[in-house]
């Protein structure tokens, strides 16, 4: 630095140090007016050596303590379970029955009745398949165009489920680039 950079540091500190300086002062004479210079004096008293002793420990076992002490009162159960001494009985699932039986009477002829007992398997459940393809459509839309209701038992005659035919008839569905839907509500097959 030259000297006339020098001279405006200088001018600014004389300007600012001064009122720091006063500052400084009426602190200290403020803090020395307002403190209390009367020492307190603690009177002692005899104090019982077993009772501080014990007193010592506790504040000891207070600040060194990792986990919580457990009185005698509380009940503590144990860590490890039981073990039985009986060996454990497992029983196998019956296996489910692969036909249904159904028992019904036969006639032998329209004047005797003489029941017998005849094994008729059940109907099986519908089976309901996965997804609709699109040859299923093309195969329910062979023979013309189709009502969305006609469309849909069509569809669930092949085995699918209401929701999953409304979803493949949708003017917006999976399908519907190969569906034309005409105005009075019938729905035709572009494949």
């Amino acid at each position: 630095m030259n000297a006339k950079q020098i001279i405006p540091v200088i001018a600014i500190i004389a300007r600012v140090a001064p009122p720091l300086l006063l500052g400084v002062a009426i602190f200290s004479a403020l803090k020395w007016l307002l403190s209390d210079d009367t020492e307190k004096k603690v009177e002692t008293q005899p104090v019982d050596i077993g009772k501080e002793s014990r007193r010592k420990e506790a504040e000891a076992a207070r600040e060194n303590r990792v986990f919580r002490n457990i009185s005698a009162e509380i009940h503590v159960k144990p860590a490890a379970a039981p073990v039985p001494s009986a060996p454990r009985v497992v029983v196998s699932p019956q296996p489910f029955p692969t036909e249904h039986k159904i028992i019904s009477p036969t006639f032998t002829s329209a004047f005797t009745t003489q029941p017998r007992n005849v094994v008729q398997p059940a109907p099986p459940p519908p089976i309901k398949k996965p997804g609709i393809l699109w040859d299923d459509m093309a195969k329910v839309f062979r023979s013309g165009a189709l009502t969305r209701q006609a469309a849909v038992a069509a569809l669930k005659k092949l085995g699918f489920g209401q929701t999953a035919a409304y979803a493949a008839l949708l003017p917006d569905g999976r399908f519907s680039a190969w569906l034309h839907f005409t105005p009075n509500g019938t729905i035709t097959w572009k494949g």
